[in-house]
C-alpha cells in the first residue's frame, strides 16, 4: 500500500510540474517564420529559444523539447542570467531535463508566402503573456490583429497547455 502511494504522488508531481503542450494552430494561407521561447515561471531560467518555419494551414502540437520535430531540430538553452547559451539538437538529455522546468513563454513570428522565403506586408507578431512571465522582460501580447492575417497566444491551465492560433 505504501509503494502504491509513493508511486501515485512521485506521478501526481511529476505530471503538475510538466511542460505542457504548445498547440499551434495556423489556419491562414502563410507560413510562419517564427522564433520560440520557454522559461521557468519562477525565474525566467532555464529557458530554450529555437527558430522554425511553421507552414501554412498546419495544425500540430509539440508535446516537448524533444518531441520538437520536424519543426525544430535543436534548441539554444540558457541555465543561469551569466552563462552562455548551450546549444542542444533533439533529442537531448538536457531537454529532457528543462522540459518539466519551463512553460511555453513567448512566439515571435513573421507570415511569409507559402512555399517562399518572401515576407508578407503585414506586421511582426510578438505572442505571450508577459503577466505569466513578470520578470522575464518578455514584451508580447495575447492578440495581434493584423493587416492580412491575426493571432492569438493564450494558455489553459487545466490541460497544462499554450495555444497560438493563427487565422
Amino acid at each position: 500500500m505504501k509503494k502504491i502511494l509513493i508511486l501515485t504522488l512521485s506521478l501526481m508531481f511529476s505530471l503538475s510540474f510538466s511542460q505542457g503542450k504548445l498547440y499551434i494552430n495556423n489556419y491562414s494561407v502563410y507560413d510562419l517564420t517564427m522564433r520560440l521561447a520557454a522559461n521557468s515561471p519562477t525565474g525566467c531560467n532555464p529557458s530554450a529559444i529555437a527558430s522554425l518555419t511553421y507552414p501554412a494551414s498546419t495544425q500540430d502540437s509539440i508535446v516537448n523539447f524533444n518531441s520538437s520535430l520536424p519543426y525544430i531540430d535543436q534548441w539554444s538553452v540558457r541555465l543561469s542570467p551569466t552563462g552562455n547559451a548551450l546549444t542542444q539538437p533533439v533529442p537531448s538529455g538536457l531537454l529532457t531535463t528543462i522540459s518539466p522546468l519551463t512553460r511555453w513563454s513567448f512566439a515571435w513570428f513573421q507570415t511569409r508566402y507559402a512555399g517562399t522565403s518572401n515576407q508578407t506586408p503585414d506586421l511582426d507578431f510578438q505572442m505571450g503573456d508577459p503577466s505569466a512571465f513578470p520578470t522575464c522582460g518578455i514584451s508580447g501580447s495575447t492578440f495581434v490583429d493584423g493587416s492580412l492575417s491575426d493571432a492569438f497566444w493564450f494558455y489553459i491551465p487545466s490541460e497544462n497547455a499554450t495555444y497560438l492560433v493563427v487565422q
